[in-house]
């Protein structure tokens, strides 16, 4: 988990330069999103309460807030694992990108999967994608029958970690590496057009 903690440490920050220029009222965080809205029921004086549950996500890219603070004084609602930040105020996410260093499982694809269902059944105009660093033994056939939620997939490398990732790795690699190069050029390319306002008729 270091490795992979450290790297979406640099992948932000790499992100951050590459397209504030383009989009400087995007924001991109490691941060909390609304996943899901449903009653809960207090064991003891079975009081119901409507309960907005966040969920930490790897990277989100967001312009836009949305003003809860309303919603944070009425007595039958429960704000759950919000930004301790400032819990006034819920993103509007335009892309997730949920990371993994050195492949994911089954299990992991079928969880966030399912989370991105959840996440875009209440933001719909949100796009949800898996970036890996490695692929590993994360074969195309399982990442297409668990991962059939996620609006894209993509991994850097088909193998799997050697060694340690060092803070600046990511960066050296890019910049010594010309077929990572090009699947990052392309990751970034993906990225732009997701963002950009669309001029166009289609909703959706």
């Amino acid at each position: 988990m270091a490795d992979e903690v450290k790297w979406n440490t640099d992948l932000i920050e790499i992100l951050k330069k590459k397209l504030k220029k383009e989009f400087p009222k995007v924001t991109i965080v490691k941060g909390k999103v609304l996943k899901d809205i449903f009653l809960s029921k207090n064991p003891n004086s079975h009081e119901q309460k409507i309960q907005f549950g966040f969920v930490d996500q790897d990277i989100v890219f967001y312009d836009n807030e949305m003003d809860i603070s309303k919603l944070n004084k009425i007595k039958n609602i429960l704000i759950h694992n919000n930004n301790n930040k400032n819990k006034d105020k819920m993103v509007i996410p335009k892309l997730i990108c949920e990371l993994k260093y050195d492949g994911i499982t089954s299990h992991g694809l079928i969880t966030y999967s399912d989370y991105a269902s959840d996440i875009k059944s209440i933001f719909p105009e949100c796009k949800y994608w898996l970036a890996m660093r490695y692929r590993k033994s994360s074969t195309e056939n399982k990442l297409n029958r668990h991962g059939k939620h996620f609006d894209k997939i993509i991994f850097f490398d088909s193998g799997k970690s050697v060694e340690n990732y060092k803070k600046g790795d990511f960066k050296k690699q890019i910049d010594s590496q010309p077929e990572l190069k090009e699947r990052y050029e392309e990751f970034i390319n993906e990225i732009k057009e997701t963002l950009r306002e669309k001029e166009t008729v289609f909703v959706k």
